[in-house]
């Protein structure tokens, strides 16, 4: 009977190698990949306030373990200006909302919070996202859904996608996530785009101790 012995142990090893090699997948060299996570604001009380309801406060705090376990830990984070005031239900209040909506992240990752442009500032909010410091990062947005819809759009008609793809944010809605992600190689741009969801419907209406 014909002896069959197995390959020396570092054969075995680059043929292992290849293997994973081969099963991964293709990405060209020199590919940057940026991601964009972006996430309204929590639920807000009738009133508006520029402030997040006790509902709204329990997503916040809930939120750190969805981003986690849906994109692992952030590089940066954006939040728009708390001390830029909106309109909100007809009087103007500083818009804390979004910051506050995403503090709980920030703590968590144990990261600041970049919060030196204005909720309105969609240009500014554009160009600071797809400067190259980024570019290989995972940024997470917290704002308004308006501007997170814009913003989108902006994105994926500006790397040669439809802008109709991008939905229209319900003014219900504070689950929806929009997700972009942007491939660069030298001068091509890239863009997909997709919604996930939190899943932090229905939390208590009742604040955290009360």
């Amino acid at each position: 009977m014909k002896n069959c012995s197995r390959p020396p142990s570092g054969v075995l090893s680059l043929v292992l190698a290849i293997t994973v090699l081969a099963s991964m997948p293709a990405c060209a060299a020199g590919d940057t990949v940026e991601t964009i996570v972006m996430v309204r604001h929590g639920e807000k009380p009738a009133a508006g306030l520029g402030q997040l309801s006790c509902q709204g406060l329990n997503r916040a705090l809930a939120l750190p373990r969805v981003i986690e376990s849906k994109y692992g830990k952030p590089d940066f984070i954006f939040a728009p200006d708390p001390a830029r005031q909106k309109n909100d239900s007809g009087t103007k209040y500083d818009y804390v909302r979004p910051l506050a909506t995403i503090e709980p992240t920030a703590i968590y990752f144990g990261l600041p919070v970049n919060a030196s442009i204005g909720f309105s500032r969609t240009d500014d909010l554009h160009a600071t996202l797809l400067s190259p410091q980024y570019k290989s990062s995972l940024v997470v947005v917290a704002w308004e859904h308006k501007i997170i819809e814009a913003l989108a759009r902006k994105i994926v008609s500006d790397a040669g996608g439809d802008a109709a793809s991008v939905p229209h944010w319900a003014s219900t809605d504070y689950d929806s996530i929009y997700v972009l992600r942007i491939t660069q190689n030298e001068d091509k741009v890239k863009a997909a785009f997709s919604v996930e969801h939190e899943g932090l419907n229905h939390r208590a209406a009742t604040c955290p101790g009360a």
